[in-house]
């Protein structure tokens, strides 16, 4: 671009001047997320009928724990796991072979031209410098 296009280009703009912002307006406000709404809505405490009296005293939360209690109890399997899991905690699932031994990462030894061989380190993020490294020795006969 030659400067006579930049020059025109750029002709009509000028800086801000001091204190003024270049977005007056500022930021646009964020959409009310869902899990927003439902935390303002969790601790109200609605006027539902169960059985046959209107509720006037346990909020949503505590509505929806009941909710989860009586449908574990039935047998719903679903909310039954989710209940242990979230008290519990998830069962440790141990990651094996293929007929059950553990898992093992690999050695790997660097044969090198010098007669050295450097074993690679487990975690791998070693430098070669830091590297163990052991002298081969060599026969006459070339074994």
């Amino acid at each position: 671009m030659a400067d006579t296009e930049k020059q025109k280009r750029y002709s009509g703009l000028k800086p801000f001047k001091p204190g003024q912002s270049g977005n007056p307006k500022g930021r646009p406000k964020k959409d009310v997320s869902l899990t927003s709404l439902l935390k303002k809505y969790l601790d109200e405490v609605p006027s539902v009928k169960i059985g046959d009296k209107v509720n006037t005293e346990l909020t949503w939360r505590q509505l929806i724990v009941q909710a989860w209690l009586v449908g574990a109890y039935r047998g719903n399997a679903t909310l039954f796991k989710e209940l242990i899991e979230r008290l519990e905690g998830k069962v440790a699932q141990p990651i094996t072979g293929g007929e059950g031994e553990p898992l093992l990462q690999p050695i790997i030894y660097l044969h090198m031209p010098d007669g050295t061989v450097v074993k690679s380190p487990r975690n791998g993020h070693k430098e070669v410098a830091e590297l163990e490294t052991t002298t081969i020795g060599h026969s006459d006969n070339g074994t």
